[in-house]
């Protein structure tokens, strides 16, 4: 543990049995002490035939059933999923010398907590999820942006 920045393991855990809770503790104060992103998570999971693959996603929400976070249902991320609905997250907070890894089932949010997420978002943001084509290799960066300008004429803002 880097002691410059560490409370020490005694404090740090906060005589707790409850994962949950120190979860909760060790998350809000990395919400004060990260610089970017501190909700962000590497996801591991492992297609049909045990091949791994790994990425950083962005945590939205969570309580003591489910970590939740969203994704495209046409990205690898969630074909393997389908195909193995096992994964594990590891957060690692830099700013504070800890990590988090917590592994178990991943089950899809129901149709209307996905719709509710993604109301929330910004139009420029719903551009970006129509036009691409997820885990499609594109020729090039202006391919990108010919499908980022063709959804932006497809879809208004008030959508």
């Amino acid at each position: 543990m880097n002691q410059k920045n560490s409370l020490g393991l005694d404090k740090c855990f906060l005589d707790t049995n409850d994962p949950i809770e120190l979860f909760k503790t060790w998350f809000n104060e990395a919400k004060k002490t990260e610089p970017n992103d501190p909700n962000a998570f590497s996801l591991a999971t492992a297609d049909s035939k045990g091949f791994p693959s790994v990425r950083i996603v962005l945590l939205k929400d969570y309580n003591k059933n489910r970590f939740i976070f969203y994704s495209n249902l046409n990205s690898q991320k969630s074909l393997s999923i389908k195909e193995n609905p096992k994964g594990e997250m590891c957060f690692y907070w830099k700013s504070l010398s800890r990590q988090i890894r917590i592994s178990g089932p991943i089950s899809q949010v129901s149709d209307q907590e996905a719709d509710d997420y993604y109301n929330t978002r910004p139009y420029g943001s719903k551009i970006g999820a129509w036009a691409s084509k997820q885990s499609q290799v594109l020729q090039n960066r202006q391919d990108l942006k010919n499908l980022f300008i063709e959804s932006k004429k497809k879809y208004s803002e008030e959508q």
